[in-house]
């Protein structure tokens, strides 16, 4: 998992593989580093090839835990596998969901 700041918002690259193993791996940092941030934040998916179960709950619990800071938790650059699967879960209707990274910066600058 890498982070970056770009501008207000808080980027953060998340591995290819979020399988048990890979949430394992960076759970606890994801909290950390978005709590700790308290403010805008976007989730670069384009990298990511697999979501389990576990990922997704990780995501939601992020981002009802940045919300309640008064932050927001967005992703960008889901493959196509990956957004059939944010759709047929409805978390398409949880999540503020971009093509790729401009373009979600582009939407938060637009705030």
């Amino acid at each position: 998992m890498d982070v970056e700041q770009v501008g207000d918002v808080l980027v953060i690259k998340l591995p290819s593989r979020l399988d048990a193993v890979g949430v394992a791996a960076i759970e606890n940092k994801l909290s950390e580093t978005t709590a700790a941030h308290k403010g805008k934040a976007l989730a670069d998916m384009s990298g990511v090839d697999f979501v389990a179960s576990l990922a997704l709950r990780m995501l939601l619990t992020n981002l009802k835990a940045v919300q309640s800071l008064g932050g927001d938790l967005r992703l960008c650059g889901l493959q196509p596998q990956i957004s059939e699967i944010f759709r047929k879960s409805r978390f398409d209707t949880l999540f503020k969901i971009y093509d790729d990274c401009q373009s979600a910066l582009e939407g938060y600058a637009a705030e």
